[in-house]
């Protein structure tokens, strides 16, 4: 296949993907269907047939691609030598940030991924699962340094995760907040909430 026909491909692949991030945002996967899509995207359902085989496909390289960039975000960070109360932080602000960056994702990321079939399911819990062990061996090594207060580390990374996750409910480019001030203000709040000694300003 020539170069200019496999970017084309690429090109019309990648706008199939946009076009279903707001869908499945905005009416679930359940409710979304390939005729809607192909409606969004003024094409024939066919035509996305030639693409991807199935709607769960689609789904699953859309899930896919928004965890890999979390987990490249931010498992870097949990293994850097630096304290812990610093490796939180910055794991909260970046976990911020992808959300922002992925609005659309993030949705599909943290409830649409439920939809998929097995196996892709499994795989795709166990990528959560990672995500969120990484969090829960900070707070846990943070407990035993002494400078977390004793929690459960499972449940606080749930707790903490949730409230971050809403953030897509809520978050608008021309509101007042900027993704600093979001990423400042969540970091400073759920990590006074952690610490045994009062946090400096940040």
């Amino acid at each position: 296949m020539p170069i200019s026909q496999i970017q084309l491909v690429s090109s019309r692949k990648q706008e199939i993907l946009q076009a279903a991030r707001r869908l499945f945002s905005q009416k679930g996967f359940q409710n979304a269907s390939m005729r809607d899509l192909a409606q969004a995207l003024d094409i024939k359902p066919a035509s996305l047939y030639s693409h991807y085989q199935s709607k769960d496909e689609i789904l699953w390289e859309i899930a896919i691609r928004c965890a890999r960039e979390f987990l490249e975000t931010v498992l870097p960070i949990a293994h850097e030598k630096t304290a812990v109360q610093d490796r939180l932080d910055r794991m909260i602000r970046a976990h911020v940030e992808v959300i922002i960056r992925n609005l659309d994702a993030s949705a599909i990321f943290f409830g649409e991924w439920t939809h998929l079939d097995e196996p892709r399911r499994s795989e795709y819990a166990d990528l959560i699962n990672r995500y969120e062990s990484a969090f829960i061996e900070i707070i846990q090594a943070g407990m035993n340094m002494g400078v977390f207060r004793p929690v459960k580390p499972r449940f606080i990374t749930s707790m903490l995760i949730a409230a971050l996750n809403w953030i897509h409910q809520w978050y608008r480019p021309d509101g007042e907040m900027t993704i600093e001030d979001i990423g400042n203000e969540a970091s400073r709040f759920l990590l006074a909430g952690l610490s045994v000694s009062p946090l400096s300003n940040q």
